[in-house]
This record gives C-alpha cells, sequence and structure tokens, in this order.
C-alpha cells in the first residue's frame, strides 16, 4: 500500500506539535497538542518548516501562529470565520499590519504551498 504524500496541512500541524515539546516560557498556560495528535513528530519537516517559517514577516508569522501553533490554545474557542477576524485585530494592533480577511487567507494559502513544495519532496 503506497503512503499517502503530506500535505503542507500535515507539515504544519507537525510543525506546531513540534513547537509545543519545549519548555513553556515564563508564565506562558502550557498546550500539549500530543493529547489531540499523538503521532510521532518528525522532526526533520518540523525544522524545515522552521526555517521557513524564520523567513517569514512578523504579521505573516502570526497568521500561521493564530492558525497553527496558536490556533487551539488562544482562538480554539472561535469558529474559524472569528478567529481570523480576531487574529486579524490581533495582528493589526501588534505590527501595524491592516489585513482583510482575502490577505489573510492569501498569506495562510501560500505558506502552506510554499511548505508543502519545499517541505516534502
Amino acid at each position: 500500500m503506497e503512503e499517502r504524500p503530506l500535505t503542507g496541512h500535515d507539515l504544519l500541524w507537525n510543525w506546531a506539535r513540534w513547537c509545543w515539546t519545549g519548555e513553556t516560557p515564563g508564565n506562558m498556560q502550557r498546550y500539549v497538542p500530543q493529547e489531540d495528535d499523538n503521532r510521532p513528530i518528525m522532526i526533520d519537516h518540523a525544522l524545515a518548516v522552521q526555517a521557513l517559517y524564520e523567513r517569514l514577516p512578523r504579521h505573516e508569522a502570526m497568521v500561521i501562529q493564530a492558525e497553527y501553533t496558536r490556533k487551539n490554545n488562544w482562538f480554539g474557542h472561535l469558529a474559524a470565520d472569528e478567529r481570523r477576524a480576531v487574529a486579524r485585530r490581533w495582528i493589526r494592533e501588534a505590527t501595524g499590519a491592516v489585513l482583510r480577511d482575502e490577505d489573510y487567507r492569501r498569506l495562510l494559502e501560500g505558506f502552506r504551498m510554499k511548505v508543502e513544495k519545499e517541505v516534502w519532496r
């Protein structure tokens, strides 16, 4: 049986789980995504995603945070449309970047596609 190729979404969730494996800094609330998904973390893939993520401008990185690393911890109680609206407000307050919903979606999908293309070989 042939293994299904990983999507950008799969790779980003793997990276998000990897991000939460270290120590929680300061007084941040601990979130353990392995409770949601107990598959082994593919560290090489996570490091490759991290390298791409680190090159993003801050406001674009915050879009990825809202949809992956902070999605369940900060925005888990919100529906997708509400999450995007709250995240866009958070990004505007933190960076001054004003993102329309279309911009937010375009940045998210563009990064997913980049991860899929460059990480999954």
